[in-house]
């Protein structure tokens, strides 16, 4: 999913002669290396470097790793540089810190292009895609968001299909299914994982969140029926659903919840909020549970039990941009100006392209 596919049209090739000393590499005259042009389009051949070459390569393997001469540029990239893929593993690591996911996908398909049967880069690219997906579903581009959830997806299955495949990616594609809503094949993944664990805070997850879906009920049909009628829109066949899975297991939180959902996303704030402090009293804690009572509370212009809902959520979610900038909402209708600057700047240091926040704080400061 690189955005530079169209790139490899405008490399320029360039053929060099046998003499020319790469180490122990012996350089083959017949296959020409790319260069990457000025922005004319063009090159000296004065202005040819090593580094060029390299970055030119290393477009070439990212996008067409089955290319006729990627194994050349491969032992060519090993031999000019030998630390390459540890110093692009770093680079695309700093990347992601500073959220700058588009450049952090491009570096790992190099790295990937460069060692095709390394399991660091594949594992690398499918958190990837879970990120990408969770960005895009923030910035309300669900069909993006869903692209990007079907690769990573293919990304874990290629992974789980490898007998030698790490336990953590058992792990890690379970909890990615669980927060796509696939509970059943989140419970199987996660089960996997299971057998055998060490002890330790993912084995707890882990049981947790099977015991949602096994002895809950998520993984039950009615359940998954409303909750994927809820996210494709469906409000109506979603709130019926949820109702009648709530009303099949009313001892347990998630159809309280669920239910609560379904009802604020129809705007019935008050039921919406009976349902959810329903499943609050039933055991639920999630941090999605506080901050969906804040939304109906602030709504019911409860303004005092928004904000301790919200802190409740913080509490155990302290670094979500969603919660942090419906802080910011509940203290700008509390009249708290200055607050609502504060949450939302605090929101920006964590994420400082966020869309939402940056239009509040815009609308706050102009």
């Amino acid at each position: 999913m690189s955005n530079e596919k169209n790139s490899l049209d405008k490399l320029l090739w360039i053929d060099l002669p046998d003499d020319i000393d790469v180490g122990a590499f012996t350089l083959d005259p017949t296959i020409p290396l790319p260069i990457e042009p000025d922005e004319n389009g063009e090159m000296e051949i004065g202005d040819v470097t090593w580094e060029k070459v390299i970055a030119a390569a290393l477009l070439v393997l990212a996008n067409s790793p089955s290319h006729e001469h990627a194994a050349y540029y491969r032992s060519l990239l090993t031999a000019l540089r030998p630390g390459l893929a540890a110093e692009l593993t770093e680079a695309s690591q700093e990347r992601i810190n500073e959220g700058d996911l588009t450049h952090a996908e491009d570096i790992i398909l190099a790295i990937r292009g460069l060692e095709p049967e390394s399991f660091e880069p594949r594992y690398a690219m499918a958190g990837l895609y879970n990120l990408r997906a969770a960005q895009e579903r923030k910035t309300g581009d669900a069909r993006i968001a869903e692209s990007y959830e079907g690769a990573a997806e293919a990304a874990y299955n290629e992974l789980l299909s490898e007998e030698s495949s790490p336990r953590v990616v058992w792990y890690d594609a379970g909890i990615f299914r669980y927060k796509r809503g696939d509970f059943l094949q989140a419970a199987e993944t996660l089960e996997t994982f299971l057998d055998g664990a060490s002890e330790g805070e993912k084995r707890t997850e882990a049981e947790r969140l099977v015991r949602l879906c096994r002895d809950e009920g998520q993984a039950d049909e009615v359940y998954r029926e409303a909750y994927a009628a809820l996210t494709a829109g469906q409000i109506s066949e979603g709130t019926r659903m949820a109702r009648k899975f709530r009303d099949q297991r009313p001892g347990g939180w998630p159809g309280w919840f669920l239910l609560g959902w379904a009802l604020r996303l129809s705007e019935e704030w008050q039921e919406a909020r009976d349902a959810l402090e329903g499943a609050h009293e039933r055991g639920c804690r999630e941090s999605d549970l506080f901050n969906e009572l804040a939304i109906c509370t602030r709504a019911l212009r409860d303004f005092d039990a928004a904000s301790a809902a919200l802190e409740e959520a913080l509490q155990r979610d302290p670094e979500n941009i969603k919660i942090l900038s419906n802080m910011a909402i509940v203290q700008l209708e509390k009249g708290n100006r200055e607050e609502a600057v504060r949450w939302l700047q605090t929101a920006l240091t964590m994420d400082p392209t966020d869309p939402i926040c940056l239009r509040l704080l815009d609308d706050l400061t102009a």
